[in-house]
């Protein structure tokens, strides 16, 4: 048996002590945070040990993927990071953005999305923050897997602050330890500081085979530690081992990176990647890195990959730090049902639902009735299109159901009834021959396109708030239950100039009735 030198032993007695003292730490201030009114639940600036630090930190949040095992709550133009699955205050991508924005300034957050979800994102950050800037926001013209993502919003920090620290989250964890995490992020940003990529790793409460592993090997200060090695997806023996071993911690893909570090391991692990961002000798100018015409053509040809595979299992620069967040990755309806708020019977209840003898059951309803008598185990989802009843064992195979639904060119994998628009959304009631029925529902202060149709009439009437329209040379105002006429080719705009929503019925009728049927002469938002 070889026992470390006495020396030896009191460095890891120290290690161990400092560790102990950061979780503890961690721990007792979510307790007062818990007993302070809200107002006062933000850190003091006095707090923090090393100001330097967190005055270079950035926030990357990636908001990229598609949620096939949330279906049909999550849809390929609608995914699960816009979704409020806790029933709480916001979606999982405002939940990750307002805890980013405790540490890190909003101007300072860039997110990396698909263009397909760039308004939603758009939008639902804005509710959060409203003058959150517009070019914050990445729009993937296509998925490339997250090595791409990420080395985007690398460069995009880098060419603002060179010198930046970078701390990546992703847009659909649940993070109930949020002191915690506040916590461990300050002290990766303190550790980076020497030029280490950081990785937060969790500490596994169980035997989980469907997260990634991350081993700590030597300790390095105050509780980082060298990651020694990854560990994908392993089986359940090996999961239950890892987890006795007491040294492995969950890769749940939040880290903290020197920009410059990440960089110099991306030009060395992923040259061609890297490469395909450069322009010249240098990488492209921050305009150039928003240009959708110049991305589009870097991403008709980039390798992909994940950072994970490229660039974190091959680095000698990786160190962890383990943490206790309470996180869980909201990636199928068990992990939703495992930690949403039950009855007696054990029961997740949301929506217009009517339940006897139920037990062990998550049931989101949604507008019409949901009844159920004496069944269990069971997963039922309704959505306005669709509706989905699962066995709670068989949830992992809800993926394999979306699959098959694409293979058969169901429009219901895709699209939603609702559709996100910067200015507000709307939702399809009914579609037939020559018509179509929606409601428009326009946010306060915001206001459509200034734009025409070549294919349809509209005819709109007013059923909550008060409308400013345009129609050709004239503008009024459009009062509840008034209505107006718009003829195919005649020059309109809808606003809302007042402190609530308006809401408007739609009728559209004509030969063609796509949403590519809208010529915009001026916009808000960049689309004309």
């Amino acid at each position: 048996m070889n026992v470390p030198p006495p020396s030896r032993r009191r460095r890891l007695a120290n290690d161990q002590q400092a560790e102990f003292a950061i979780s503890a730490a961690a721990l007792l201030l979510g307790r007062l945070e818990r007993k302070l009114p809200p107002a006062r639940r933000r850190i003091p600036a006095s707090s923090r040990t090393n100001v330097s630090a967190l005055d270079r930190l950035y926030g990357l949040i990636v908001a990229g993927g598609s949620g096939t095992r949330l279906w049909p709550a999550s849809r390929s133009n609608f995914p699960k990071q816009l979704l409020n699955l806790e029933g709480e205050d916001g979606s999982l991508l405002q939940a990750t953005f307002r805890r980013l924005a405790r540490t890190i300034p909003p101007e300072r957050i860039v997110t990396v999305t698909n263009e397909a979800y760039r308004e939603a994102v758009l939008q639902q950050l804005r509710s959060e923050c409203a003058d959150y800037p517009g070019g914050n926001i990445l729009a993937e013209p296509v998925g490339r897997d997250s090595a791409s993502a990420i080395l985007w919003g690398t460069l995009s920090i880098s060419t603002r602050e060179p010198r930046a620290l970078m701390a990546v989250v992703w847009s659909d964890h649940l993070i109930r330890n949020e002191p915690a995490f506040d916590a461990h992020l300050r002290h990766a940003a303190e550790a980076a500081q020497a030029g280490n990529l950081i990785a937060l790793g969790v500490r596994p409460t169980r035997a989980e085979t469907g997260f990634g592993y991350i081993e700590s090997g030597q300790a390095r200060g105050s509780g980082v530690f060298d990651a020694a090695r990854f560990i994908e997806k392993p089986d359940r023996s090996t999961a239950e081992s890892l987890l006795a071993q007491g040294r492995y911690t969950w890769n749940a893909g939040m880290f903290v990176f020197p920009v410059a570090t990440l960089l110099e391991e991306f030009e060395r692990l992923a040259p061609d990647l890297h490469r395909a961002f450069r322009l010249g000798n240098g990488v492209l100018p921050q305009e150039g890195l928003n240009d959708p015409d110049r991305i589009a053509d870097i991403y008709q040809n980039l390798p992909g990959g994940s950072l994970d595979h490229l660039i974190l299992e091959k680095t000698r620069r990786l160190q962890v730090i383990p943490c206790d967040l309470d996180w869980n990755d909201m990636g199928s309806w068990d992990v939703v049902y495992a930690n949403a708020q039950k009855d007696l019977d054990g029961n997740a209840i949301r929506g217009n639902v009517l339940a006897l003898g139920m037990r062990n059951s998550l049931v989101r309803g949604n507008r019409r009735l949901i009844a159920a008598v004496g069944v269990e185990n069971l997963i039922i989802v309704d959505t306005d299109d669709a509706l989905l009843i699962c066995d709670m064992s068989k949830v992992q195979d809800v993926k394999a159901l979306v699959a098959e639904l694409a293979a058969r060119g169901m429009t219901e994998v895709k699209d939603t009834t609702s559709t996100t628009r910067p200015w507000g959304n709307f939702r399809v009631l009914a579609k037939g021959p020559g018509y179509q029925l929606k409601v428009i529902e326009v946010l306060p202060h915001q206001q459509m396109s200034l734009q025409y149709h070549h294919h349809r009439d509209e005819h709109w009437i007013v059923m909550e708030g008060t409308a400013r329209v345009v129609v050709g040379d004239s503008t009024r105002a459009l009062g509840e239950n008034e209505h107006q006429r718009i003829p195919r080719g005649l020059v309109h705009r809808m606003g809302n100039e007042t402190d609530r929503p308006v809401r408007v019925m739609e009728l559209q009728q004509g030969d063609y009735l796509g949403e590519d049927d809208i010529v915009r002469l001026e916009d808000d938002y960049g689309r004309a």
